[in-house]
Formats: C-alpha cells, sequence, structure tokens
C-alpha cells in the first residue's frame, strides 16, 4: 500500500492500527532497509581485498554481518572493553571458531561464548551470519574451513579455563546448507529471524 502511494492515515485504517503505530512501523523499515545497504557495501569491500588479515574497523564489521543486536552489543562491548578499534576476518573468525585444538577429543573451542550475553543462540547468529556473507574467496575458504571443524565436535567451549562445555547441536538451517549447497555460500536474505 505504501508503494502504491497510500497515506499513513489510510494504512492505519486498513490494518485497524493508528497512525503512530504505521509511522513507527515505517521508520522500523526504512532503518533496516539502511542496514541492509550498509552492510551490501561493506561487504563487497571485504569481497574486493579478499585479505584474511587486512584490519576493518570493529563497527564496519558489526554492520557488515547483520548480528542479533544482543549479539552485536556483547562483542561491540569486548571490543571496547579490550580496546580493540580494528580487526581483521581472521581474527573476528577465531572468535567464532578457533583453529586451537582442545585437549578434549571432539570439542570445538568457540571464544566468543565467554563473552557476557552471547550464548549458544548468539554463537549460531556469529556462524549463520559469516556462513552467508560472501567475505571474497580466500575468505569464504578459511570459514568452510572452520565450519568443517565444527562438523566434525560434539561440544563448544568458551576458551576461560573453568569455561563450560555445551553440546554441539547444530541448528536445522546448516544442515541443510550442508546438505544441499556442499562449496556454495548463500547470500544475506531481507527477511529477519
Amino acid at each position: 500500500m505504501r508503494e502504491a502511494g497510500a497515506s499513513q492515515t489510510e494504512i492505519a485504517l486498513a490494518f485497524g492500527m493508528s497512525v503512530e503505530a504505521v509511522r513507527l512501523v515505517f521508520r522500523k523499515l526504512e532503518a533496516d532497509e539502511a542496514a541492509f545497504r550498509k552492510s551490501r557495501e561493506i561487504l563487497q569491500e571485504f569481497r574486493q581485498a579478499d585479505d584474511l588479515d587486512k584490519k576493518w574497523k570493529v563497527a564496519d564489521m558489526l554492520d557488515a554481518l547483520l548480528l542479533m543486536t544482543r549479539t552485536r552489543t556483547a562483542l561491540r562491548w569486548w571490543f571496547e572493553g579490550n580496546r580493540i578499534e580494528e580487526t581483521s576476518l581472521r581474527e573476528f573468525m577465531e572468535l567464532v571458531i578457533s583453529e586451537k585444538r582442545h585437549a578434549k577429543p571432539g570439542y570445538l573451542i568457540a571464544p566468543m561464548l565467554d563473552m557476557r550475553c552471547v550464548g549458544v543462540k548468539g554463537f549460531w547468529s556469529a556462524v549463520r551470519r559469516l556462513l552467508e556473507s560472501d567475505l571474497g574467496e580466500r575468505c569464504n575458504q578459511e570459514w568452510r574451513k572452520r565450519l568443517a571443524r565444527l562438523s566434525e565436535a560434539s561440544r563448544i567451549v568458551g576458551v576461560r579455563r573453568l569455561a563450560w562445555s555445551k553440546p554441539c547441536e547444530p541448528p536445522d538451517w546448516l544442515s541443510r546448507v550442508a546438505a544441499g549447497k556442499a562449496g556454495a555460500v548463500p547470500t544475506v536474505s531481507l527477511q529477519s529471524e
């Protein structure tokens, strides 16, 4: 209706909403569209650079990946608390799935699990966004290598000495992508989770 030229009042009447509620919905849509545009622009820069070790502003990295709000905020706090203003894709991937091997077989080290307010849901959000984002061929290859290690894990754990491990129960979307699109990198959709 909006694209057809209907006024906010007409839309409000059609859906039994207040004009202010319609205005808030439009404001949220505009903010989301701006975030998706910014993400696409930054991801294009990542693809063009295709450099795992090039430093990017933390804010740009977080804007590009469109992480869940809670996970994004937790990561921003972590980077700020550690006075880190720039990070590379390799360093970011290392926070999600570490290259370091755990002493126990079947365990995978995921340092971001130690971050306050991230949790398992935030971990899977980061895994998904890195998988869905085309970062450039070399960067995508590095992420697929880490995903292969994840697929072999039975438990995930942070890096703290007494960190609790969690069962590595991959979400349905990961198995569908692995089974149906091996090697392919899906694109970010505009649908929210």
